[in-house]
């Protein structure tokens, strides 16, 4: 058994789009950096996101994260390719939740976030034959869109190589330990490597490595796996050319036009987020036939002409939802794992979030006063639902807009 004594460095495990953010931050900050992933850069969930970027969320804090995320996508040409495309997106609500939406719209706008009121005829502009049944305010961002997760979680890896990191790959990390000399990952071949301190970005699959590393069942993270299937279309004619994502609350669904041809459709039905599954089962990896004969009546119902479209294919991801649904950021010294950290509990944001995630984690790790920090990551802690201070929604009744 081999034993690398690199204490100064921070080791980061998982290399999805908020791993590899994180590991660009700490790069670009001069520290010392080492990435172990299982299989190979966003080979997990990142490769399976939707990947939209918007800025639509109502609470302030994740809201900002979304506003920092957003530019950031607009300017990634400094780090390498994003494949970020601005197609804008719509978000149509029922009167019963038309005030709501409209206090939303005002926080937003406070934020700096460019959220406009449109009537709900004007969605016609984008799509002729729209049916308008349930939308009765509007709001539309012109500068939201969509990016590539894989180029992204690349590019953002890639970079931190540039600036020095180590990336490991094709290697399990079986579980970690905290020892007078600093925390150490122990790989599945034996292997034990130190650092100063670790981070564990390893989406549903973190409370595994916890159990691993000696943590009792009563003490893992509140994190359950829940499966999230995607319909690809090809649009009809009429449907070409570059459109806004239509969200859909209303039919709890949504609607990515990605490029000129394909049209995306997924769930924002919260009962799918509390339908754990169990990740060491035989999970399919596209979506069942129930499924696709639910939601594609529903984008015909909303979009009659897609109701020529054709099934090109069918796609599962897994979400590590937290109670709240929103990130746990926090350390485990609490558990004997002193100067090792976690960051999941995504709960479906950690894409479009990715940035910010990778800044906050970034500040954490190198030990800077959270107050100074462009996100203070104390909300984040899991003590939150000991406490009651979950991080909660407007939406918590229309789907997972959150």
């Amino acid at each position: 058994m081999s034993k690398a004594d690199n204490s100064d460095k921070i080791i980061i495990v998982g290399a999805g789009s908020t791993g590899t953010s994180i590991a660009y931050h700490l790069a670009s900050a001069g520290r010392k950096v080492t990435v172990i992933e299982e299989n190979a850069v966003a080979s997990g969930n990142t490769g399976k996101s939707s990947a939209l970027v918007r800025t639509h969320y109502s609470n302030r804090i994740i809201a900002e994260m979304s506003l920092y995320s957003l530019k950031f996508f607009e300017n990634f040409n400094s780090i390498g390719y994003s494949g970020f495309t601005k197609t804008g997106m719509i978000f149509p609500f029922d009167e019963k939740y038309a005030d709501v939406a409209r206090e939303n719209v005002a926080m937003l706008r406070d934020i700096g976030i460019n959220e406009q009121e449109i009537a709900p005829a004007d969605i016609r502009k984008f799509y002729s034959d729209v049916n308008l049944d349930g939308y009765d305010y509007v709001t539309y961002e012109p500068d939201s869109g969509y990016a590539d997760p894989v180029s992204t979680a690349n590019s953002f890896m890639s970079r931190a190589k540039e600036l020095g990191a180590n990336l490991i790959l094709k290697r399990s990390v079986r579980s970690v330990e905290s020892t007078r000399s600093g925390p150490e990952v122990e790989l599945s071949d034996g292997t034990k490597i130190r650092g100063e301190k670790i981070i564990l970005a390893t989406n549903v699959w973190t409370n595994d490595i916890l159990a691993r590393s000696g943590i009792s069942s009563q003490k893992l993270l509140p994190i359950t796996a829940s499966m999230h299937s995607i319909i690809y279309l090809r649009r009809p004619e009429e449907y070409r050319g570059p459109k806004p994502t239509l969200w859909d609350p209303h039919q709890l669904a949504y609607y990515k036009m990605e490029g000129s041809t394909i049209t995306a459709v997924g769930s924002l039905d919260p009962a799918v987020d509390e339908r754990s599954v169990d990740i060491h089962s035989n999970l399919p990896e596209t979506a069942e036939q129930d499924y696709i004969e639910e939601y594609l009546p529903r984008i015909a119902k909303r979009l009659p002409s897609m109701g020529k479209a054709t099934l090109i294919s069918t796609l599962n991801g897994l979400y590590d939802m937290s109670p709240d649904g929103q990130v746990i950021c926090d350390d485990l010294s609490s558990e004997g794992l002193d100067s090792v950290y976690v960051f999941a509990g995504l709960s479906g944001h950690g894409f479009k979030l990715s940035p910010a995630y990778g800044r906050m984690a970034a500040d954490m790790l190198m030990g800077r006063d959270p107050e100074e920090c462009e996100f203070d990551w104390r909300p984040f802690s899991r003590d939150r639902f000991r406490t009651g201070n979950l991080i909660t929604s407007r939406y918590s009744e229309i789907g997972t807009i959150y």
